[in-house]
């Protein structure tokens, strides 16, 4: 079996779990979000990396639903937050660097985007190099 069928074999798999994983159709219009990005869609990577880009702390935060500092650099919902719940989820993708990224999460999406990413290529690299370090 080659590698790209594998791949393609896994992800189907996975989207079929997302959408009858526990047995009853999924609400949402689609089985996952997978975001890539700056820190416009950014929901807590940088919490993760050494880097001086961070969201967490006051007054970040402070409009989302737990009213505490999540890592996304605005004080509530992300666009992409709310393209989730238009889309019928009732949660939204973890960051990709969260401990929260694993198992059932995962299966309807993940988010690596990370502020500082950018068509600019030094930031591009700095980011890069921030994730494969972790």
């Amino acid at each position: 079996m080659n590698t790209h069928f594998r791949s393609a074999l896994l992800l189907l798999v996975s989207f079929a779990l997302a959408r009858f994983g526990n047995g009853k159709e999924s609400s949402a219009l689609v089985p996952a979000i997978i975001t890539f990005g700056d820190s416009a869609v950014d929901v807590g990577n940088n919490d993760y990396l050494s880097t001086l880009f961070k969201a967490n702390y006051p007054p970040y935060g402070r409009d989302f639903v737990n009213h505490q500092p999540t890592g996304r650099f605005c004080n509530g919902k992300l666009t992409t937050d709310i393209t989730a719940v238009t889309l019928g989820f009732t949660t939204y993708a973890p960051a990709y660097l969260s401990p929260q990224a694993s198992g059932k999460n995962l299966l309807i999406g993940a988010n690596f985007a990370s502020a500082t990413s950018g068509y600019d290529e030094k930031a591009t690299v700095i980011s890069v190099k921030n994730f494969i370090l972790c």
